[in-house]
């Protein structure tokens, strides 16, 4: 009978998470933009880049993680 291998799933899951974020960073940025006042579209701006740049950094560790662990289960 196989094992089922939970911490896979949650590596799967936090990918989808990071990718998601990526994808919905212009939104982010728009909607953190609405509560500064003046500061509009540099905040904007800074909540973009900033939200992206996290986004891809947890798809790109937890695609790692989960290559690796396809690899070691070999």
């Amino acid at each position: 009978m196989n094992n089922m291998n939970f911490s896979l799933y949650l590596v799967i899951y936090n990918l989808i998470i990071g990718v998601l974020l990526m994808l919905a960073s212009e939104k982010i940025g728009a909607y953190a933009g609405h509560f500064t006042g003046s500061y509009k579209a540099k905040i904007s701006r800074l909540t973009r880049i900033g939200v992206s740049t996290f986004g891809a950094s947890v798809a790109v560790l937890m695609l790692g993680v989960y290559v690796a662990g396809h690899l070691l289960r070999l």
